[in-house]
């Protein structure tokens, strides 16, 4: 991506086709006017909801995307390392068994290491609760 101009190319083919990113003022979001939308969060779950079906065509949700995508890892601020850390968290998140999926998304963990030392905390006690039930459910 170009820094600054706002044109990002596309891995496309021969990369004749490029997309601009508009930055959209807070009157033009799509939130309630709460501010949501400068929420990385708020972006993640935006960009991994996404369907097709939502938008005008393949323009724009490939547009809709990347714009979700930068608010979201927010690569103007963070370093490569903090947004692979982001990106390792969420995907650790989504593999953990449900139980302990829940127990590690409530307490907000800001990094993997976090969301790991949350995970075997849970793990631990919910192993001496019921060592043999829980097994079978791993």
């Amino acid at each position: 991506m170009a820094a600054g101009s706002g044109v990002v190319p596309l891995p496309l083919g021969a990369g004749l086709c490029t997309v601009k990113v508009e930055e959209d003022s807070p009157g033009n979001q799509e939130s309630s006017g709460s501010g949501d939308w400068q929420n990385p969060e708020t972006s993640r779950k935006q960009f991994r909801q996404l369907r097709y079906q939502e938008v005008a065509g393949p323009e724009e949700a490939l547009s809709r995307l990347w714009e979700l995508c930068r608010r979201w890892l927010r690569p103007e601020l963070l370093s490569k390392e903090q947004i692979m850390e982001l990106l390792v968290l969420e995907q650790f998140l989504t593999i953990l068994p449900q139980e302990l999926q829940a127990y590690v998304r409530d307490h907000s963990p800001e990094s993997g290491e976090e969301a790991a030392a949350l995970a075997r905390t849970l793990q631990r006690a919910l192993d001496r609760a019921s060592p043999q039930a829980w097994k079978h459910e791993l």
